[in-house]
């Protein structure tokens, strides 16, 4: 049948490389889209699987996200829009939405989509081809036991806003990396291009990116953009108060950047199951929210130079159904002695002094955490003097930690604050309890 999609260059690149054989075999076992927003890569590679449910008898292919809530809410309603822009197309699916699937009537093929929070299908599942969905989500835990139980081939789409597990897959002859940007998308609206381009703080014409699609360069002299070879100015965007140079090098270009300001550098991860075998003692730091998230963090300190993290709590109070105190000591049979202990020190927040009390009136060991001029740029200091490795699991506190950044003025130049639009609640409860146990332990550090 013919198709009547409309498609870009990310569709002719993706299906290009899906097709290339070597030695009578498929090139690549892993297939990767990055870039900017808005380039067509997510819709892309579902116009593919389009194809390929249509023609393929009995194939099966599994679209993951981190839930499956997301799944359905973002990716499987691309895929219906996709069927349901072509009629006819549209006419050769059977929607299951019980199963959150589609089967293609014709060839019997199926696509899933699926989260990774129903372990039960990440351990159970087979199919064809995978694609993880914003895979920057994911551990490679996660995508290792889904690789494995994949039988041909594995995509996979992110923008390059923070470091992924896939960096070390560069260099792999089976990989292969595909950079894309909004330019390659001609169906765009004015509106998102503007948006877009509003980030760039550099005059037009005045850069370009390198034919390895790495770097930005500076057209006056052929040398990478940095702090000390910055082009002239874009005048219209700083005065409009859009320019961002990060939000322009990733959303824009799609390259890989770490933001200027970031505050944090050279954490690392460990697994879960290391972090449950130090035998240290466990301290708590939380951070409340109502609506937003409250965050809680179990640190173990090796009494030499590391702080070990786990997330523990991600949620909001008002979403608990019962006090955060009877939350925090709740038993059940995935936490027999609950979140925290009643003998484990919890620092607290030392703004929401009566919530700090209603913790300890509920039993658990509250305090508020150390307050005071300067003591966030102190309490920042002292995290970052000490080696910090969070569990793999802990995605909040990766996530947060990848965007935690200093406020910029006016000028573009860091403030000794942290940006305050930023979601910092893990990095928050950090603070309270590395700098607490800093100054209330004997731990010295330099």
């Amino acid at each position: 049948m013919n198709l009547n999609f409309k498609v870009t260059k990310v569709f002719d690149d993706i299906y290009k490389a899906y097709n290339t054989y070597l030695e009578g075999k498929r090139r690549y076992r892993l297939i990767i889209a990055y870039g900017s927003s808005r380039s067509s890569k997510s819709v892309s590679i579902m116009q593919l699987f389009a194809i390929l449910l249509l023609t393929r008898k009995n194939f099966k292919i599994t679209v993951w996200r981190e839930t499956r809530v997301t799944a359905v809410a973002t990716v499987m309603e691309d895929f219906k829009k996709l069927l349901t822009s072509d009629p006819i197309l549209g006419m050769e699916f059977v929607h299951n939405k019980k199963d959150a699937s589609f089967v293609c009537k014709k060839t019997q093929s199926i696509i899933y989509f699926s989260g990774t929070d129903q372990t039960s299908k990440v351990l159970g599942m087979y199919q064809d081809i995978s694609f993880f969905n914003e895979i920057s989500e994911f551990t490679e835990e996660v995508y290792l036991q889904i690789a494995q139980r994949t039988q041909e081939t594995i995509f996979s789409d992110y923008n390059p806003s923070g470091v992924t597990f896939l960096d070390k897959y560069s260099e792999k002859e089976d990989t292969i990396f595909m950079r894309s940007t909004y330019l390659d998308n001609p169906f765009l609206s004015e509106g998102i291009i503007n948006q877009l381009e509003g980030y760039n703080p550099f005059e037009i014409g005045t850069t370009y990116v390198d034919k390895d699609g790495k770097r930005l360069m500076n057209e006056y002299n052929d040398l990478e953009v940095s702090s000390t070879n910055r082009p002239p100015p874009n005048i219209n965007n700083i005065k409009n108060g859009t320019a961002n140079e990060w939000l322009y090098m990733v959303y824009a270009l799609g390259l890989k950047a770490e933001k200027p300001n970031k505050i944090y550098s050279n954490w690392s991860e460990c697994s879960d199951e290391f972090y449950d075998k130090l035998e240290l003692p466990i301290y708590c730091g939380l951070d409340f929210g109502i609506s937003s998230p409250t965050a809680v963090v179990e640190v173990k300190f090796d009494g030499d130079r590391t702080f070990y993290i786990k997330e523990i709590l991600y949620k909001p109070t008002s979403s608990m159904g019962i006090t955060l105190g009877e939350f925090l000591q709740y038993k059940n049979p995935t936490n027999p002695n609950g979140l925290i202990s009643p003998s484990t020190l919890l620092v607290c927040d030392s703004a929401k002094k009566i919530m700090v009390d209603d913790l300890a009136q509920d039993g658990l060991m509250a305090v508020s955490a150390l307050k005071g001029a300067g003591s966030i740029a102190r309490s920042i200091s002292t995290v970052q003097s000490f080696n910090i490795v969070y569990t793999k699991s802990s995605k909040n506190i990766r996530d947060e930690y990848n965007m935690y950044s200093w406020k910029i003025d006016r000028y573009g130049m860091s403030e000794d604050l942290p940006d305050p639009k930023q979601e910092d609640h893990a990095m928050d409860s950090i603070k309270y309890v590395i700098s607490y146990l800093v100054n209330y332990l004997p731990i010295t550090y330099k």
